[in-house]
């Protein structure tokens, strides 16, 4: 890759000279929220000030702006008069009006918290993530919106520490009587949250006024500010009827990823009761946050959702991610900044595209070689964007990163609707069947069947049986297409069926669609296919058996040898231990090396979010499905299992006689 070096290294000064820019909560120079420099003179001495933007609405500001001088403005309501205890007056009342508007400000002055590093506290200086953190929550309070955010964590920049201090400025500063909560997986996580708020109020200022709680209503939990009325109050999932019969205005919900459902609640559910009793009125406050824990979950959806609204200009959770890159702890310095241009590789340069320096890329490697980790682990422990915090962690069973190769594949279906043939199930469903196109049908289809060519072989599908109700599982077949494994190349997904059927009409749709795809060689899983089992359980009738006498491409699982030797034929795909551990290893390996063309979308969703339980087995994240994954892998690994394709273009080829019809290969 060629690349103009000056041009980059004359960026990266650029950049390096806007990361390490000055910052000084007193005289607001490098802050991230909207300011106006005021300069006025005060006891001889020139002050130079960098203020919120809405403080010049204040006349005593524009008065300050226009007189030039505390001393000139004292004189002009004091008959001419300036003396040391009026100018002092003045001060303090400038800076208790700064309080309102700054927070910054106020946060340095008045807030004292535990440093993580030394672990003794310090005065709360905002650092620069911080600083962009806040210019979004600020953004909303000035707009007179209510303030939502949606937070992703990634590292210890402090997340957490902001949102506790800025609810306690609004209930301290702002507004009387107004309640605050934090709600948590476990008690100790909102307690410790909360000690935030309590190490603050014990090193308040004594000059600005004394600041202390009591218990509210005898609870032990829920305190009271005295000084200002409301209620700060803490809950977690497994007791949030400690929060329930209060009202607050606003609410922190802590590493939201992680919380549990149980079967009397779902965690979605929790979390949406507590935000449904907030107004949308300004100064109400809800911050779900959280470290990424997967994807598909609630927290991963809520945050896609404010992703989506956010770029189409609509209402809601303002979604807020700090990248690695953009830490100043992660920065690295070189000497030689053209030799290490020269070395950049192809992520060097995405994280180029993002805004990093060349510093913070310097870092990312330097530190990724002395951990000896790979991609993914870097991902999980430093990640650059959202999108690689949510898919390198939780317990995933696929590489993410073969997953989202395999994810450039996807294509949007050529068309969707339903087969039909003569009936809606048995052997007439298999004759004269055709698609009709219908919007929002449950048949996918990417590439229609083939019938110029006879190719023996061609086309395989693999399908598993769900149940009826919306609440159950889907019944999903799905098709590949061989045709290019004749040429060393691979399978493509063709076709998907996915919706919710009887087990014997939905086993006939399988059968219905094979049959269209030039009676592609079916597998069905057959766990859930028994509909007659004799008393001693050691004979069991299927409905293969009455589908193959139709449809004789079914899948065998039976060994031919023992066949031969008098053992009972046995179709379908039988899933247990051993061959879902087969088909999900073939799977991961087919993702790795590019075995084959996925164009389900839905597909590689759900390769994001299947995992490893702790128990060991495999399943989707809660709340939602992995059937058309595990389709998927019995599918893929069927089209490698079975003879190459062979091309027998003018070569007759007679189906079963029970059929009593001509039909292509």
């Amino acid at each position: 890759m060629r690349v103009n070096q000056k041009h980059i290294i004359e960026e990266n000064r650029k950049r390096l000279e806007e990361f390490w820019q000055e910052y000084d909560p007193i005289t607001g120079v490098g802050s991230k929220v909207r300011r106006r420099k005021l300069v006025y003179w005060s006891r001889g001495a020139e002050v130079e000030l960098w203020l919120p933007v809405a403080m010049f609405n204040e006349a005593t500001i524009q008065l300050l702006e226009e007189r030039g001088s505390i001393e000139d403005v004292v004189k002009e309501f004091n008959g001419g008069v300036c003396s040391p205890e009026f100018h002092d007056d003045f001060e303090n009342g400038l800076i208790t009006l700064r309080f309102k508007y700054d927070f910054e400000f106020w946060a340095f002055t008045c807030v004292t918290i535990l440093d993580k590093e030394s672990s003794q506290p310090i005065q709360f200086k905002l650092n620069r993530s911080q600083r962009r953190y806040l210019a979004r929550l600020e953004k909303m309070r000035l707009a007179r919106k209510p303030i939502r955010v949606i937070l992703v964590k990634a590292r210890q920049w402090g997340g957490s520490t902001l949102t506790q201090v800025y609810m306690a400025w609004i209930q301290i500063i702002h507004k009387e009587n107004w309640s605050s909560a934090v709600l948590a997986e476990v008690d100790d996580q909102a307690t410790n949250v909360r000690g935030m708020y309590e190490r603050l109020m014990d090193n308040y200022p004594a000059v600005l006024g004394s600041l202390s709680w009591k218990p509210y209503q005898g609870s032990s939990k829920n305190k009271e500010l005295v000084e200002r009325g409301g209620i700060i109050g803490v809950g977690s999932v497994q007791h949030p009827d400690n929060l329930r019969s209060y009202s607050f205005q606003m609410i922190h919900c802590t590493e939201v990823g992680i919380w549990q459902s149980t079967p009397k609640r779902s965690a979605e559910a929790l979390a949406q009761s507590f935000m449904a009793g907030i107004l949308d009125k300004p100064y109400t406050l809800i911050v779900l946050e959280s470290t990424a824990r997967g994807v598909g979950n609630y927290f991963h959806r809520t945050y896609q959702k404010a992703v989506k609204n956010m770029e189409e200009g609509k209402p809601g959770f303002d979604p807020v991610f700090v990248g690695t890159w953009e830490i100043e702890l992660y920065q690295l310095e070189i000497e030689d900044h053209e030799a290490f241009i020269n070395t950049m590789t192809d992520y060097d340069w995405f994280m180029w595209e993002l805004g990093a320096t060349l510093e913070a890329i310097n870092w990312y490697k330097v530190t990724k070689e002395l951990k000896g980790y790979d991609d993914m682990q870097m991902m999980e422990e430093f990640p650059n964007t959202a999108e690689e915090a949510f898919q390198s962690t939780g317990r995933r069973v696929f590489n993410q990163l073969y997953v989202k190769a395999a994810e450039k594949d996807v294509l949007k279906p050529v068309a969707t609707g339903e087969l039909f043939g003569e009936e809606v199930d048995g052997p007439g469903s298999l004759k004269k069947v055709e698609f009709q196109s219908q919007p929002g049908g449950l048949l996918q289809v990417w590439e229609f069947p083939d019938h110029t060519r006879k190719v023996k072989n061609r086309y395989c599908a693999f399908a598993d049986i769900g149940g009826r109700t919306a609440k159950a599982d889907y019944s999903v077949v799905k098709v590949l297409d061989r045709y290019w494994m004749m040429d060393g190349g691979v399978p493509e997904v063709v076709a998907v069926w996915r919706g919710h059927l009887d087990q014997d009409l939905f086993a006939w749709k399988a059968a219905q669609l094979s049959r269209w795809y030039n009676n592609a060689h079916l597998a069905i899983e057959t766990n859930s296919l028994r509909t007659d089992i004799d008393g001693d359980g050691d004979h069991f009738l299927t409905i293969l058996d009455e589908i193959v006498d139709y449809y004789p491409h079914l899948y065998c699982r039976t060994d031919q040898e023992k066949i031969r030797q008098g053992a009972p034929v046995r179709y379908g795909f039988h899933t247990n231990l051993k061959t879902k551990e087969l088909i999900i290893n073939f799977l991961n390996k087919a993702f790795r090396k590019r075995m084959y063309k996925e164009r389900s979308q839905n597909a590689i969703n759900e390769a994001r979010w299947y995992e490893r339980k702790p128990n060991g087995k495999y399943g989707a994240i809660e709340g939602q499905h992995d059937d058309e994954l595990i389709v998927t892998a019995g599918d893929v690994w069927l089209a490698y299992d079975m003879d190459i394709p062979v091309d027998v273009t003018g070569v007759s080829v007679v189906h079963s006689p029970r059929l009593m019809r001509e039909s292509t290969l």
